[in-house]
């Protein structure tokens, strides 16, 4: 990690601000925002740094505050981390209790169920452009491809959590490691 300190702790927070303010859509469509501003405008990380954020996000907890966590910590260190996690986190916190707090006064209003359901395919639409913005590029070969289907397969098919996956990954990581260092072995 390399402490960055051109960029101030304020600059983290104004853009952990905005993007805790502005992003709706849950998860996956925060992380759509959250890689354009670090990856493509502020440049502040790599793709596969925000790779690596995405998947360390997914250990445990919420995700995109995991992965603000750890951009905070990429660009800043400890006090990155703190900063990104308090500006991060301080709409969604005042947002969820002024809307509990109009839906205990509206919940019995019918179109209002209707228009939060229409809402939904724009946030599907933003799931899935993140996803093929962060595969781009490493779809290059058959393993890819059948790891992609496979895990689609076992989401889909056989309902099994993203929680159990990521055990999986790590077995198939490490055994496909073990396997081709062992082939290198053989070759010297």
């Amino acid at each position: 990690m390399t402490v960055n300190k051109e960029i101030s702790l304020i600059e983290i927070a104004k853009v952990f601000l905005t993007i805790g303010t502005l992003g709706f859509g849950g998860g996956m469509a925060i992380v759509a925002l959250m890689r354009e501003t670090f990856v493509n405008q502020k440049k502040w990380l790599t793709s596969d740094e925000f790779c690596y954020a995405i998947a360390f996000g997914q250990l445990g907890g919420a995700r995109t505050v995991n992965a603000a966590i750890f951009v905070g910590y990429q660009v800043r260190g400890f006090f990155g981390a703190v900063v990104a996690a308090v500006a991060f986190l301080a709409p969604s916190v005042i947002f969820v209790i002024l809307l509990a707090e109009l839906y205990m006064h509206f919940q019995n209003i019918p179109s209002l169920e209707s228009e939060l359901k229409g809402i939904r395919p724009v946030f599907d639409a933003l799931i899935l452009a993140a996803a093929f913005d962060m595969g781009k590029g490493k779809i290059n070969n058959f393993e890819s491809v059948f790891l992609i289907i496979f895990t689609i397969f076992l989401v889909l098919t056989l309902n099994i959590q993203v929680f159990f996956l990521i055990p999986l990954a790590i077995l198939y990581a490490v055994i496909k490691f073990k396997l081709s260092t062992g082939r290198s072995n053989e070759i010297n």
